[in-house]
């Protein structure tokens, strides 16, 4: 199988992210809805009008994932940038022409989603950990409860790396394709 050009493994790939995109636009829609109820609700059991929120909908407020939800809509929305911009490489690789300069700026991008993703990762850690500290509640209970960690992913900064450096190979192959057009 080939793995460049159309009908090939970049093809392929491409399709699925794709789908990965519009899966995730949706859950990040679907996180986003969910995170202006939660603030109606607060407001309006803050303000007193009208009836009282259902008992179990209270319940389902008052866990510890729902504090969550501010920071996973952020690395969710960081996510999505990584896959939007692997989509705008793959359309590349799909046309056969991988060593454009737009692929190094996006292959840029990618590596600052990932360390804006960990950074992410950290805070909504630290942030949990805090809330959950400030509420009176044991961070080490299991069930419906978040346990808060820090751990350092150095993977994650590996890749980080690696991608700039990719960035700059690419940066290059497309100077010296360029330099290749106007020889003679």
């Amino acid at each position: 199988m080939r793995t460049l050009g159309a009908g090939s493994l970049a093809s392929i790939l491409k399709l699925l992210l794709d789908i990965g995109f519009f899966a995730l636009l949706a859950i990040l829609g679907l996180a986003s809805l969910i995170f202006v109820l939660i603030i109606f609700s607060g407001v309006y059991a803050l303000i007193g009008f009208g009836p009282e929120l259902p008992g179990a909908l209270r319940q389902w407020l008052a866990r510890d994932f729902v504090l969550a939800l501010p920071m996973a809509i952020l690395a969710w929305a960081a996510l999505t940038f990584i896959i939007y911009r692997l989509r705008l490489i793959f359309a590349t690789l799909t046309a056969g022409d991988p060593f454009v300069p737009e692929n190094a700026n996006h292959l840029r991008a990618i590596a600052l989603g990932i360390a804006v993703y960990q950074l992410l990762h950290y805070a909504a850690h630290g942030v949990l950990a805090l809330v959950i500290t400030l509420l009176g509640r044991a961070p080490v209970e299991s069930g419906a409860r978040i346990i808060p960690d820090f751990s350092l992913n150095l993977a994650a900064w590996f890749s980080v790396l690696a991608i700039l450096v990719l960035a700059e190979v690419f940066r290059e192959g497309a100077r010296l394709r360029d330099e290749q057009k106007f020889t003679i």
